[in-house]
C-alpha cells in the first residue's frame, strides 16, 4: 500500500519515490515481496501519486484510494482485483524499505501452516515509540493499541506491529468491509486484529512472527530516510565482503543496491559507487573516487576519480583526479594519468594519456600517445565536432586539435600546434596553424672547404 500523502516529508516528490542506496522505497519493497512468489502483485495508490505508476515494474497492478479513509479502506480497494484462487492475501507497506524478502516468505509461511486468520509481522524493541503494541490475554493475541492509545511505561522490551500481515483471503472477503469507523473517521487494519481475536476458530486466530527490529522500520520523513539509507549501506557492504569483495573502511564507503563487483575486487575509503555500475574482478577503487552508472573491466585501478556513464575494460590506470563523462569508452591496457577530462570519446588499446588534457568527442586509435595540454576543440559555438585521431600517433605537448579534423595513422604533432586540416598518415606538422615539418638544408658558410686567400 502506497497511498498515503508523506506530509512529513516535506517534499513535492512522493515518499515512495524517495530513494535508499539507489533504488525507490517502494522498489524495495516490490522486491521483497516479489522474492515470495506471489501469483498476483497489487499497489494501492493516492491519484495525488500517479507518478509513481511510472516507476512501477510491468507485473503490478495498481488500484486507486480516492479518499484518504485510512489503511483499512485503501486495502479494501484491491478486494474486487483478486483473482479467485488467491487464499492467502499479504498487506505491505511502501514504505517500508528494510522489509526483506525472508521475511515476508516466512510471515506467508507461518500463515498457511498455522491456519491463522491474521498474522502479524512483529518486532521486540526496547522502546516502542510510535508503534502499535500487540496486546495479549494469557498467550493469545488480543490486539494491537495505538501508541497514543497506551499510557504504559515499559520496563523492558516490548513486542510492537510493523504494520505487515497476512490473511485469510474469505475471512478477509468477509470482515474488511465492516471493519468499524475510528473516532477521526478512517477505517484501520489494525482493528482486524480484535475482529479476529474474537474468533472461536482456529485455535489461535491472530499470531505473530517476529522479525528483526528493522524490518519494520518505516519511513516518515528525512531522519528516518537518512537511518534507513545507513542500514541498507551496511547490508550492502557486509553483503559484498562476505561474497569476496575487500571494503577498506565500510564507514566511510557508498555502494548502492544496483551496483555488482566482482571477487577480490578492492575498496578504498572515501568512494561513492551508485547507480547501474559493474567492477570487474581484482580491480582497486579509489580512495575519493566517485563512480556512477559506469561498467569497469578486471585489474583496473581508478584513482581519486570521477567516472559517469562510462564504459572501461581490463587492465587500465586512471588518475588521480580524472573525470570521465557521459559515452567514454576505454578499451584494454590503456593508462589515463592525473587531471584528464574526456567526453563522448574513445580510446583505443594501449593508448596512453598522461596528463593535464581534454578530450571531447574524439575517436583515437591505438598505442597513441596523447602528451599533456593536449584539447580537442570540439565546440564551434553551436555544433559539436569529432576529432579523429589514428593508431600509433603522437600528439605533441599543448597541442589543439580544432575539431572536424584527423590526425592518420603514424601522424605526429609538433609541441605547441594548433592543428587545424588534416594530418596525413605518417605526417607530421608543426607551428600556428600546424603545417607539414620540413627539415631545413644544412647552410654552407663562405669559405668552407676554400683555401684561397
Amino acid at each position: 500500500m502506497a497511498a498515503g500523502l508523506g506530509t512529513r516529508m516535506r517534499s513535492r516528490l512522493p515518499k515512495e519515490l524517495h530513494t535508499v542506496c539507489g533504488r525507490p522505497l517502494l522498489q524495495h519493497v516490490i522486491r521483497a515481496a516479489t522474492s515470495a512468489n506471489p501469483d498476483q502483485l497489487i499497489v494501492v495508490l493516492s491519484p495525488a501519486k500517479a507518478s509513481v505508476v511510472d516507476s512501477l515494474p510491468d507485473h503490478c497492478q495498481v488500484v486507486w484510494q480516492t479518499e484518504p479513509l485510512g489503511t483499512g479502506h485503501a486495502a479494501a480497494q484491491a478486494l474486487p482485483l483478486l483473482l479467485p484462487r488467491i487464499r492467502h492475501v499479504a498487506v505491505l507497506f511502501g514504505d517500508h524499505p528494510l522489509l526483506t524478502g525472508d521475511a515476508v516468505t516466512e510471515l506467508i509461511a507461518r500463515s498457511r501452516d498455522s491456519g491463522a486468520l491474521v498474522s502479524l509481522l512483529t518486532a521486540i524493541l526496547d522502546d516502542p515509540g510510535a508503534y502499535g503494541r500487540v496486546q495479549y490475554v494469557r498467550d493469545r493475541i488480543a490486539g494491537v493499541v495505538e501508541a497514543k492509545a497506551d499510557p504504559t511505561i515499559y520496563d523492558g522490551p516490548v513486542e510492537i506491529y510493523s504494520g505487515i500481515s497476512c490473511y485469510q483471503r474469505d475471512w478477509l472477503d468477509r470482515q474488511l468491509p465492516v471493519v468499524p469507523r475510528s473516532a477521526v473517521g478512517e477505517y484501520y487494519l489494525t482493528s482486524l486484529v480484535s475482529m479476529a481475536a474474537g474468533e472461536s476458530e482456529p485455535e489461535r486466530p491472530v499470531i505473530s512472527v517476529v522479525a528483526p527490529a528493522e524490518t519494520a522500520y518505516g519511513i516518515n520523513d528525512r531522519v528516518e530516510l537518512a537511518v534507513a539509507e545507513r542500514v541498507m549501506r551496511s547490508r550492502i557492504n557486509e553483503r559484498l565482503m562476505r561474497a569476496g569483495v575487500t571494503i577498506v573502511d565500510p564507514a566511510t564507503t557508498f555502494i548502492d543496491d544496483t551496483v555488482a563487483i566482482g571477487t577480490d575486487a578492492r575498496i578504498e575509503p572515501l568512494t561513492s559507487i551508485s547507480g547501474t555500475t559493474i567492477i570487474g574482478e581484482q580491480s582497486v577503487i579509489g580512495p575519493s573516487t566517485f563512480i556512477r552508472d559506469s561498467t569497469i573491466g578486471a585489474d583496473c585501478v581508478v584513482h581519486a576519480s570521477t567516472l559517469e556513464g562510462a564504459v572501461v575494460g581490463d587492465r587500465v590506470h586512471i588518475g588521480p583526479y580524472a573525470h570521465f563523462r557521459s559515452g567514454t569508452s576505454i578499451d584494454s591496457d590503456v593508462h589515463i594519468g592525473n587531471y584528464v577530462e574526456m567526453k563522448n570519446a574513445r580510446i583505443g588499446r594501449g593508448t596512453h594519456v598522461g596528463h593535464f588534457s581534454y578530450l571531447g568527442d574524439a575517436e583515437i586509435g591505438q598505442r597513441v600517445n596523447i602528451a599533456a595540454g593536449t584539447i580537442t576543440a570540439n565546440y564551434d559555438g553551436v555544433d559539436k565536432h569529432r576529432t579523429i585521431i589514428g593508431d600509433d600517433a603522437f600528439i605533441g605537448c599543448d597541442t589543439i586539435l580544432r575539431a572536424p579534423v584527423s590526425v592518420g595513422e603514424g601522424g605526429k604533432t609538433g609541441a605547441g600546434s594548433v592543428v587545424t586540416h588534416d594530418v596525413a598518415p605518417g605526417e607530421t606538422v608543426t607551428g600556428v596553424p600546424a603545417r607539414p615539418f620540413q627539415r631545413r638544408p644544412a647552410v654552407k658558410h663562405d669559405g668552407e672547404g676554400d683555401n684561397e686567400h
